[in-house]
This record gives C-alpha cells, structure tokens and sequence, in this order.
C-alpha cells in the first residue's frame, strides 16, 4: 500500500511541477508515466496537451516574429501609459526602450494631429471595440513619420479591459504620395478640379465671369454629424453642380473646405445673366435633401459671390472679390451679391491681394525668418538676450517689417502659420546658442488659438534649453479671460520657460492681474522710453514701473532705447535690461556680439 500512495504522490509531483514550469512560460515538457492507471493516462494525456500547447505557441511566436519584423507594435495600459515596445517602434521613433516604458503614449503625438482623433480614438477603444486610422507621430529628434494604426482593446475573462495593443504600418512614403497627388489638379473627395486648376484655368480665359459658393455653417455640421457625413455633404454639392451643368457650360472647382467656383466664358455667359444663373442654382441645390447614414433631412443653404472680368485686370484677382462680394452678401442677409468697388472696407484692396499673395509665397518659399535684436544686461553691458522679429525676405532680398504684412495675414487666416515658423525657427536658434535667453511674442489671440497653444506646450516640452526660453504676452485690454492666461503659464513653466508682459505701460495695465501671472520679466512699452531723458512724466511713469516690478520679483526690459542718453537715463532709474537700436539691431545671424556694445556702456 505504501508503493502504491508513493507513486501516486510522484505522480502528482510531476503534474505539479510540469504545471508550474508552463506558467512559467516552458511548454516543451515530456513526462514519464509510471502506471498504466488512471493516474499514468492523465499524464500522458498531459503530454499531448503540452505538445499541442508548445505547437500552438510556436505558431503564435512566429506570427509575433512576423509582426515585429513588418509592423511598430506597443501595448499600453488602460491609461495610457507605455508598458511595451517592439525594436521597429524604437527604431522608427528615435527612442530607446527604456525611454518609452512608464512613458505616456503622446510622447509621440505630432501636434499637426486634430485633438478631435484622439478624442475619437479614445471613445472608441473604452467602448472594447477596435479603432483604425492614419496618425502623424514625432520622432525624437523632431522628425515625423506617419503610421496606418489599429488600437485594440484586451479584455480578461470577465470582459473587463486590461490593456490596448497598438499596431502600426509606416505609410509615411504613401502619404507624401497623397500629399503630391493632392498638390496636382484634382480633389481627391469631390473629383473635382481643384485650386490649383482655377488658378492656372482663369489666366487661360479670355473675359472669365467667376460664381463663388459657400456652404453657410459648415462647421455646425462637421460638428454634429462628423466628418463622414460632412464630407458626404460636400460630395453631394458637388454632383449636384455637375448635374446643373453636365453639358459643360462652366468648369466646376472643389475650393478650400466648403467652398466651390464655377468659371464661365463671356461668349457662355454674359454679365447681365450671371445674378440670375446665381439665382436659379441657390434655388435648385437648397430645394434638396441629403440622405447620408439615415439623416435624411440634411439640406444645406449657401451663401454666393460674382466677379467678372471688367473687374480686375489680373484674373486671379477674381477669386478673392468674388469672396469679398459673398462676405458683403452675409453681412447684409442676402442670398448672394456681384462684387462692386464699395464693398472693399479696405482703402486698397489690391494692395491686400498682392500682399496676400507675397505672404503665401513667402511661406512656401521659407522667406519667414526671426531677426534677433540683443537684450542688454544694465549691470554688466553684455548681451544675455534677444528677442524674435518676424521679417519676410523679398525677391531682392531686403527684410520687411511685420508692419507691412501682419495685420493682412490676419485677415488672410496665415497668421498661424507664420507663428508656427517661427516659434520653430527661434527654438533652432536657441539650439546653436543655448547659453542666451531667446524672447518670442504672443498675443493674447495665441493663446486663445488651440493649435497654436497646443503647438507651444508641445514644442517647449520637447526643447532641450526650454529654461532659456522667454514667451512674452502683450498687455491689454483684449485680455478678458485671465485664467486661461494663467493656465498656459503654468503649463509651459512646468518645463522652465519663463513669461513676460509686453508693452507695459502703454496706456492699459490691470494691475490685480499682473501680480496674479507670475510674472519673470515687465517690458516697458517704448512709448515711455522713447522720450524720458527730456519728459518729466515718463521718468515718474517708468521708475513707479520698476519699482511695481521690484516688489513683484520681476525684472524690467526697456524698450526703444535709441540714444546714449536715454540709455544712461534707464539705467539710473534701475531698469534691469535695456533693448533698441542704440545697443544693436535687429540681425538674422547673430554675430560678433563682442562688437554690439560700445565702451560707453
């Protein structure tokens, strides 16, 4: 009896052992039944189980095998955060291992990428189903790779998620295919023809007559329904414009967004039918519903614009009258209006046109540049900083003040990207020069713009010298909503940057708040500076200036400092920093900064 309680107990022992070696991660395991029993079939039953288990988990490692050597793989925990990451993630991203592990997954996250993707991103995997879509990433060194990804959600038995695992394809090539295809003639959603195709088409026609159409409220339906509808909206225009017109009276153009252009002949249409041609497809295209995803009461209202030959003597000048005769329609509550002189609130419109046009090609051509104009240090007369003028290069190659191009790219909706260019251009300054401070204006109007805040966070998160970067905010009464001031503040000291107020003392100051922003540095506006070695008022004004600043914990910048004596007069008062042409100009390549400052200092 003793043998046979012996051998059940060895037995057990093996199956226990075996047992624990496959939690382990072992599967190859053969074991010896000593019985012909019950006891000596389980384990040879096991066995086969082992050898089918080993089996199947060698299939499963060479699909692994085959993911890693083809596909950017990571896991992440239900937060988010990086708990794996195969060699090709490393290898595209620029990481190392150790440096993604516990890491949050945006760390790759490209700021170009909507928030909107990853908001439906997220909605869509905490829902346990599986998310697709293309993403821009960032690699380390500021680089971007573009990935087709699947997000998948991994459930334990109780249904609950555990993890997400990410699985990507490097489609960067495919997408700059995308990118060069949509740069040819063709709108890749409508079919239409695109911008580029009107632009080359209306300088082909002799007397052009151009109708502008614009979809009143777009963004309420790209809101509401989503972009697949939104985009089926404007897929459904168009064919209803090429139905209007399928025997080819006019060329139909797929615009910007939801905007379209229909370019007639003279000898097609002449000037006097044009208002009522504009009429009659209001009339047509409003009078039909949409049937998209089982919506099928969308219709839509549009907005018109005419221009025409007689107009302009440049033809690509009809574009943009024909949208300024639309706006005017807008802001008077009609339907549609033909362009006339008096509609332009602008004292030269062709004025703004060709600077819009210079702006465009400036961007397009890298002509956007920071100037860098030397900050004094008061105490000691060197150079500690410099803050960024934007400049466009002309063709002759002479720098242009923002004076003469800002405010119109404003209006032109280009003023973002030329913040874009040159938070990124002064960032590579402050690369080569990392042991000076580099200033960067903000207005408040930044700082409300999502993109371009997100774009800042993500860019001084990123900077190596972020603590030698300045943001400065100009002060004024435009600022109305102080704590989402407070909050960018906060998010960029986290990484070292450093705030200053702009143009202080310029006629507007909201004391109350300024001691609430925590403030590095008050700039004193010029308009003080500039006259205060002869004007009584403006010394008062600026010594109570730094004196506030004083008390604050803030040091002062003086600007406009155009003479010795104004300097030597700043410098009495106690100013910190002094700034203007007087001590150096404005230059793109900083150089011989032993030269900027004369003994007198």
């Amino acid at each position: 009896i003793g043998a046979f309680y012996h051998s059940i107990v060895l037995s057990l022992k093996k199956l226990q052992t075996a047992s624990e070696m496959i939690a382990a991660g072992e599967t190859s395991i053969h074991l010896t039944a000593d019985t012909n029993d019950e006891l000596g079939n389980a384990i040879l039953s096991f066995n086969s189980m082992s050898q089918k288990l080993d089996k199947t988990l060698s299939f499963l490692d060479g699909y692994k095998m085959a993911i890693d050597e083809t596909s950017i793989v990571s896991k992440t925990n239900t937060k988010g955060i990086i708990t794996y990451v195969n060699k090709k993630f490393c290898e595209i991203s620029g990481y190392d291992e150790k440096e993604l592990l516990g890491m949050p997954h945006n760390i790759v996250r490209h700021p170009d990428t909507p928030k909107e993707v990853f908001k439906e991103m997220w909605s869509t995997i905490k829902n346990k189903k599986i998310w697709k879509g293309v993403l821009k990433n960032r690699k380390k060194d500021g680089g971007t790779y573009i990935v087709d990804a699947t997000v998948i959600p991994v459930m334990d038995n109780d249904g609950d998620i555990i993890e997400y695992v990410a699985v990507r394809h490097d489609v960067t090539e495919l997408e700059k295919s995308k990118e060069e295809i949509q740069k040819q003639k063709i709108d890749l959603l409508t079919g239409l023809s695109n911008q580029n195709q009107l632009i080359e088409d209306i300088e082909e026609v002799t007397k052009p007559i151009l109708l502008y159409l614009n979809i009143n409220s777009f963004s309420n339906i790209n809101d509401f329904y989503g972009t697949k509808i939104a985009d089926n909206v404007l897929i459904h225009l168009a064919d209803l414009l090429k139905e209007m017109f399928e025997s080819g009276e006019c060329q139909i153009y797929k615009y910007h967004n939801d905007e379209f252009f229909l370019l007639f002949k003279e000898e097609v249409l002449s000037i006097d039918q044009c208002e009522s041609l504009m009429q009659n497809i209001l009339d047509f295209i409003e009078h039909k519903t949409i049937e998209c995803d089982g919506y099928s009461c969308i219709s839509i209202t549009l907005s018109g614009g005419i221009s025409h030959h007689l107009q302009s003597a440049k033809p690509e000048n009809l574009l943009s009258l024909s949208m300024i005769a639309c706006k005017e329609a807008k802001n008077k509550n009609k339907k549609y209006l033909l362009y006339r002189d008096d509609m332009n609130k602008e004292s030269d419109y062709k004025n703004n046109i060709e600077w819009i046009n210079k702006i465009k090609n400036a961007i397009a051509e890298d002509k956007l540049v920071p100037f860098f104009q030397p900050i004094i240090d008061n105490k000691t007369g060197a150079v500690t900083k410099f803050e960024a003028l934007v400049r466009m290069i002309d063709e002759n190659g002479k720098a242009i003040s923002p004076f003469f191009f800002l405010d119109i790219a404003k209006k032109a909706k280009l003023y973002t990207q030329i913040t874009k260019i040159m938070i990124s251009k002064t960032f590579a300054q402050l690369d080569e020069l990392p042991h000076y401070d580099f200033s960067i204006n903000l207005t408040i109007e930044d700082i409300k713009d999502g993109e371009i805040r997100d774009f800042i966070i993500e860019e001084v998160r990123t900077c190596k010298h972020a603590d030698h970067v300045i943001l400065e905010i100009t002060e004024s009464e435009n600022i109305t909503d102080y704590e989402q001031v407070n909050l960018f503040i906060q998010k960029v000291k986290k990484y070292g940057v450093k705030i200053a107020i702009d143009d202080f003392g310029s006629g507007y100051a909201n004391f109350d708040h300024i001691i609430s922003l925590n403030l590095d540095y008050i700039k004193i506006d010029g308009s003080l500076i500039k006259y205060i070695d002869t004007n009584e008022e403006a010394s008062i004004i600026t010594e109570a200036i730094i004196a506030f600043s004083k008390k604050l914990g803030s040091k002062t910048v003086v600007e406009y400092v155009h003479s010795k004596s104004v300097h030597e007069k700043v410098i009495s008062l106690g100013a910190d920093y002094s700034q203007g042409y007087h001590l150096g100009e404005p230059m793109e390549k900083i150089t011989g900064l032993h030269d900027l400052i004369e003994s007198e200092v």
